[in-house]
């Protein structure tokens, strides 16, 4: 992974962190140039979608357009592109739910099965009563080589540590802050998608300026969500929350310490649930259903058992390939021909343990990280 060490205001670190990407830069201007072609082939990108999208980040996060600015200077790349390439997954998905391929007519839609299991655990159901949160980074295979580990220390705020890609805002997967507050993200498609904070954006708030699950959980209900996806959090005192990320529309399960929760890539609380739209090739169907029954079914059993290497193993599940959770590239198909594949698979594989940071444990690990398929990837510790 890519190291990137982060400091400033937010167009100091869009500068830096495009200095500190030159040497991908090939690889990232030919993710970005395939990117916006698949949505120019869709018919995703007109101004009808785009405009009101770019509106809200500019009233809600401009931060975020100006962190986008200083990195698009950095890399000699046009800012309309990146703008549009950092909006690409939102677009596409705005587009499936509101002119889908089955229309007469209507483009191929190109897929890209991006989903990403999540977990947290603490208190009673962990055999160190430790923390944790775990996350499948479940993402396109031509974002390997853009990965990064960033170190970021903003003009204001906690200073935190995230994973992300190249070219994109530094939360782009998930993160935790020197308070112990450790966020991950999934991606859903669904009906309940509009103008609002991606969820990049909310991480990033979440690890600057947010110390524990409550406070959060406030600020998470206080803001317009462009949704597509869910939040899962956890501080260091086991409080946990995941967020069901919609528009206009959110909703949240709480735990307590001891009671973990699982988020995959479908809505289940009774306010989304209904907005949630599978669209998966046959040999996928349902799998965000069995990856969430896997997990939650798993953590029950080892319930007061679960640490570290229990968690490595469970990450590295395969079965069959809709109830994988370490996830491969899949062969062409059958309805390849109607929907072609962009290639997915686990990239990378991380397990925050927030109290070793919250309570001055400096010999613990912030992390452990696996680069590539957990399966067969080397474990690593990410210290500070």
């Amino acid at each position: 992974m890519l190291i990137l060490t982060l400091s400033g205001a937010p167009d100091a670190i869009g500068q830096q962190h495009g200095r500190q990407i030159q040497h991908v830069r090939p690889e990232l201007a030919a993710v970005i140039a395939a990117r916006l072609a698949a949505l120019r082939r869709l018919g995703a990108d007109t101004p009808a979608a785009v405009r009101p999208a770019c509106e809200a980040l500019e009233a809600l996060d401009p931060p975020l357009l100006t962190m986008l600015a200083g990195l698009a200077e950095a890399l000699a790349l046009p800012y309309h592109d990146l703008l549009l390439y950092t909006l690409s997954s939102y677009l596409r998905d705005l587009h499936q739910v509101t002119a889908p391929a089955s229309s007469p007519g209507a483009p191929l839609l190109e897929r890209a099965e991006t989903g990403c299991t999540t977990w947290c655990a603490s208190g009673a159901a962990t055999l160190e009563g430790r923390p944790m949160l775990v996350k499948n980074r479940d993402y396109h295979r031509d974002h390997i080589p853009l990965q990064t580990l960033a170190h970021v220390t903003p003009e204001q705020g906690y200073r935190y540590r995230c994973i992300g890609s190249a070219g994109s805002p530094l939360v782009f997967s998930s993160g935790i802050n020197e308070r112990g507050l450790a966020v991950a993200d999934t991606h859903v498609l669904s009906r309940q998608i509009g103008p609002g904070l991606p969820r990049f954006s909310l991480m990033r708030e979440l690890l600057a300026h947010h110390a524990s699950a409550g406070s959060a959980l406030d600020y998470l209900r206080s803001v317009p969500h462009m949704g597509a996806g869910t939040l899962a959090l956890i501080d260091a005192e086991g409080y946990a929350v995941v967020c069901e990320s919609g528009h206009p529309q959110s909703d949240y399960a709480v735990a307590a310490p001891g009671q973990p929760l699982v988020s995959t890539n479908h809505f289940t609380l009774p306010t989304l649930a209904g907005a949630w739209v599978e669209d998966e090739p046959a040999i996928l169907h349902g799998n965000s259903s069995l990856r969430r029954r896997h997990v939650t079914r798993a953590l029950a059993q080892a319930h007061g058992q679960i640490n570290v290497a229990w968690a490595e193993a469970l990450m590295a599940h395969h079965g069959a390939p809709a109830a994988a959770l370490c996830r491969h590239p899949l062969p062409v198909v059958a309805d390849e021909a109607r929907h072609p594949s962009l290639e997915v698979s686990t990239i990378s594989t991380v397990i925050y343990l927030p109290r070793g940071r919250a309570h001055g444990e400096s010999s613990a690990p912030l992390a452990r990280i696996a680069e590539g398929e957990p399966c067969q990837a080397v474990w690593m510790d990410w210290t500070v």
